[in-house]
């Protein structure tokens, strides 16, 4: 996959290589315009000097004795033998030798006599030519320098005029919320003519997205609504069945089918705590609650099922109090039952799941849950408490999930203020932590 160079380096380059072009064109007209100059110089001296030798001579003999006393500094004048072309087809040719630089010209002459010579004028252009070197030179010297002071003004404009409307803008986008709010339209009107349409094409995604997210959540809401009413009449009757004793025979079919909807209603309450989280419905109860207590709640209602791997660490005794943190004891009860219940899929019997509460750094409550299965992988830790995801250890067992547990005990942790992590047991396991902030000690009275 080729890399494409960020748009700023690629814009000034592309505008520093331009300037470099044309101060490299503009030096060669500059050169090519002294040239033509010093030619159109030479070509107005060999007229003069052919004008004025053709009036005084009227022979080749006076013409030769009148060359003899021309005496002129940096011009020679050499009058060729008769028949003898001249060596250059070029009428003008700067010609180098150990003296300097010279212009040559062959010039015909016209004699009163009626017969014709070839004059050749010769002037010293070295003078001229060192000057355009220097000129050049010097053009030279002042187009790098100009060169630099326009790629630091580059720099500064496009910083000015492309990526702080840019990073404004990003800031605008990474801004909206999700799903997105209907306040959360970007103003096209104040953002830069260039970047207006991709602002407009932005706002329109929105609006879609907020419309999908709306029919979403209101599909969700719906039918977790709709299902709480059968499967609550399910297991209500399944339960009364359960307890009258002609239907001892048909007790596992009855036991499976309240588990089942048991499992079914776990589901739909999970559906609708993400569908209140998306709408801003989700309400809870904050207040101080007592790690060791929470988890001995969960051990006196889960051991029974657990068929006694349940284990509760209920610390060390040197602790003088135990860690308290703040959060929703209900919803939390929730979340500790939810990893309870992976814990025991994933953890092969009859190896223990252990409860136990500890103080973090900063003083919160951390709740943990430790298993002895085969762990999550490092790669898997964040992705696994995504919607409807679930690890590849997930997928090798034979466990039955919807993907959606571990989601909905990161939305009701986050909303309590707090997080959710996991790390590796030694020995083998994965370590499933709830943190809830602390509780902040009153101030003097």
């Amino acid at each position: 996959m080729v890399r494409i160079s960020p748009l700023r380096l690629w814009l000034q380059s592309t505008s520093l290589l331009a300037v470099l072009a044309g101060y490299s064109v503009l030096l060669l007209f500059n050169q090519a315009l002294a040239g033509v100059q010093r030619q159109a110089g030479h070509r107005q001296l060999v007229e003069q000097v052919a004008a004025a030798v053709q009036g005084r001579a009227r022979n080749r003999p006076q013409l030769e004795a009148l060359l003899a006393g021309v005496l002129s500094p940096g011009l020679a004048l050499e009058l060729l033998p008769p028949g003898e072309a001249p060596a250059q087809a070029d009428p003008v040719a700067l010609q180098r030798s150990a003296d300097g630089a010279w212009l040559v010209s062959p010039v015909s002459l016209a004699l009163a006599d009626g017969s014709r010579a070839v004059l050749l004028v010769e002037q010293n252009v070295s003078t001229s030519v060192q000057q355009e070197q220097l000129s050049f030179w010097l053009l030279v010297v002042a187009a790098g320098v100009a060169s630099l002071f326009t790629s630091g003004l580059l720099r500064l404009v496009l910083r000015r005029g492309l990526v702080q409307p840019l990073e404004e803008f990003t800031a605008q986008l990474r801004a909206t919320q999700a799903p997105p709010a209907l306040d959360d339209a970007i103003d096209v009107a104040a953002q830069p003519e260039e970047l207006q349409p991709i602002a407009t094409a932005f706002n329109a995604l929105q609006e879609r997205l907020r419309a999908s997210w709306e029919r979403q959540r209101a599909f969700v809401d719906g039918v977790a609504h709709e299902l709480r009413t059968p499967i609550t009449l399910i297991s209500g009757h399944t339960q009364r069945l359960l307890r009258q004793q002609q239907a001892f025979s048909q007790a596992p079919s009855l036991l499976l089918i309240c588990e089942e909807a048991n499992r079914m209603g776990t589901l739909v309450s999970d559906l609708l705590d993400l569908a209140r989280r998306d709408s801003g419905r989700l309400v809870l109860r904050r207040r101080p609650i007592v790690g060791d207590d929470a988890l001995l709640e969960l051990y006196e209602r889960m051991a029974p099922q657990a068929a006694g791997r349940l284990q509760f660490d209920a610390g060390s005794a040197a602790v003088p109090e135990p860690p308290i943190g703040i959060g929703d004891p209900d919803r939390l009860q929730q979340c500790l039952t939810t990893l309870v219940d992976n814990a025991l899929q994933y953890s092969p019997a009859p190896r223990p799941i252990t409860l136990a509460a500890s103080t973090g750094p900063a003083g919160e409550l951390v709740l943990h849950v430790r298993d002895r299965g085969p762990g999550v992988a490092a790669d898997e830790r964040e992705a696994i408490f995504g919607r409807f995801v679930r690890g590849s250890a997930a997928i090798r067992s034979d466990s039955r999930g919807s993907g959606i547990g571990l989601s909905v005990v990161k939305l009701l942790i986050e909303a309590m203020g707090g997080q959710v992590q996991v790390a590796d047991v030694p020995g083998g396991g994965a370590d499933f932590q709830l943190l809830l902030p602390p509780v902040k000690p009153l101030g003097p009275i």
